[in-house]
């Protein structure tokens, strides 16, 4: 028998990933016993995209309540108020991805839970996950050992950018993004934010085929 893969593909600062978050979490806990599960990050925020929040900030308390509507999350007032009204967080996905990255190499079981603690530090407690102090509090979280030294190594850094590449290849365009590979065949089982119900559903049926 083939082996089936599922393959999330997110974005450490998407509002929309860390609303698909609680989703994800799920339906890890679910599968990842049937399915092989891998996490990529895609590189939202990169090269001159990178900057302060505050470019974004009207923009951004316009759609958070939309976003809060439609998949049930909370931002923290940590980070609505506090954060979009200093504005001078700066976004960049770098850091945060490559800290993915040492997570994956260290314990890649424990990748979706750090993958959600890092946008619960930004989203729900308004901390920078630019910083190395901040994303190793959340690796400590999820009990990875070493991820200091992994997460320095240049080794880390190309990988991450390796990954940035292969997701362009893929053709992914937006997050997140939920597919399923068995061989040559890929399946899309969301792009965008999609309840629980309807992807395990989905994913349920694609794993007893």
């Amino acid at each position: 028998m083939s082996e089936k893969r599922l393959v999330y593909v997110h974005d450490p600062l998407c509002g929309w990933c860390y609303g698909f978050s609680p989703v994800v979490k799920q339906l890890h806990d679910a599968t990842r016993r049937r399915a092989r599960w891998e996490i990529l990050a895609g590189g939202m925020v990169l090269g001159d995209r990178v900057g302060p929040i505050g470019r974004l900030s009207e923009f951004l308390k316009q759609a958070l309540p939309r976003v809060e509507g439609t998949t049930g999350v909370r931002f923290g007032e940590a980070f609505t108020t506090d954060v979009l009204d200093r504005g001078t967080l700066v976004l960049s996905s770098m850091e945060p991805s490559r800290a993915l990255q040492a997570v994956k190499i260290l314990a890649p079981d424990r990748a979706v839970a750090f993958a959600a603690g890092v946008q619960k530090a930004l989203y729900e407690d308004g901390l920078d996950v630019t910083s190395l102090g901040v994303l190793g509090d959340v690796a400590e979280c999820v009990r990875v050992v070493g991820f200091e030294i992994e997460y320095l190594k240049t080794e880390t850094y190309e990988k991450t950018m390796e990954e940035f590449r292969r997701v362009s290849e893929m053709g992914v365009t937006g997050f997140p993004t939920l597919l399923g590979f068995e061989e040559e065949e890929c399946h899309v089982f969301s792009r965008g934010w999609a309840p629980f119900d309807r992807v395990f559903e989905s994913v349920n049926r694609w794993l007893e085929s």
